[in-house]
This record gives structure tokens, C-alpha cells and sequence, in this order.
């Protein structure tokens, strides 16, 4: 094994022992966290065997193979900032009906005070 080889797979180790920490410490959520154990193992993977790489890229008809990893993980970040956007946007969805909802709550109230009468 060449010491690039190595190199990957230490990091790969490391950040897969780090989304490990992150999930036993609540700090990501399962689906993120999934996506992200699958990253480092595929860092891993191809850390490991490059040539698979080299595979893939002849499979695809890539003439350079060291740039389809590139294109996938530029692939893999629009996807994710496609996801980060739909999950923005629900969040902002229940974020208005939560704070229509506590504007009419508070209508109703003052309502209810207006009716009560004075002891």
C-alpha cells in the first residue's frame, strides 16, 4: 500500500469515529448521520482501492478517472444543499402556523379577559 492509501484511510477512520461521537452526543440526526457514515465509508473504500475508481471512470466512459470521485462528491453537495433547502423550508412552514397559531391564542385571551368581569 502507498503512503496516500494510508493517509485516506486514516482520515476516513477518523471522521467516521467523529459522526460516531456526534450521534452518541445528539449533536446529528439519524438521516444526516447515515448519509455521513456512508461518506467516510466510501473514503474509506476507495481510500483503500483506488482502482476502483479507474473501474467506475471506464464504466462511465471518464477518460480521467481521478475526476469522478470529484464530480460525485460536487454531485453529493448539490444534493445536500437541495435537501438543506426542502428541510429549510418546512421548518419555516411550521415555524408561520406556529406563530399565527400563537397569535390567535393570545386574541383569544385577551377576548376571555375582556369578557371576565373585574373582582
Amino acid at each position: 500500500m502507498e503512503y496516500y492509501q494510508y493517509l485516506t484511510s486514516f482520515l476516513s477512520i477518523v471522521f467516521f469515529t467523529l459522526v460516531i461521537v456526534l450521534i452518541r452526543r445528539d449533536s446529528i440526526l439519524m438521516g444526516a448521520a447515515f448519509r455521513w457514515l456512508m461518506l467516510s465509508i466510501a473514503i474509506l473504500v476507495l481510500g483503500i482501492f483506488p482502482q476502483i475508481a479507474d473501474i467506475a471512470a471506464d464504466a462511465v466512459g471518464v477518460a480521467y478517472s481521478p475526476i469522478l470521485p470529484v464530480i460525485m462528491a460536487c454531485l453529493l453537495l448539490m444534493l445536500k444543499a437541495l435537501i438543506a433547502d426542502i428541510e429549510r423550508a418546512k421548518t419555516q412552514v411550521k415555524l408561520d402556523r406556529i406563530a399565527q397559531r400563537l397569535s390567535i391564542l393570545e386574541l383569544e385571551v385577551q377576548q376571555q379577559k375582556k369578557k371576565e368581569p373585574l373582582k
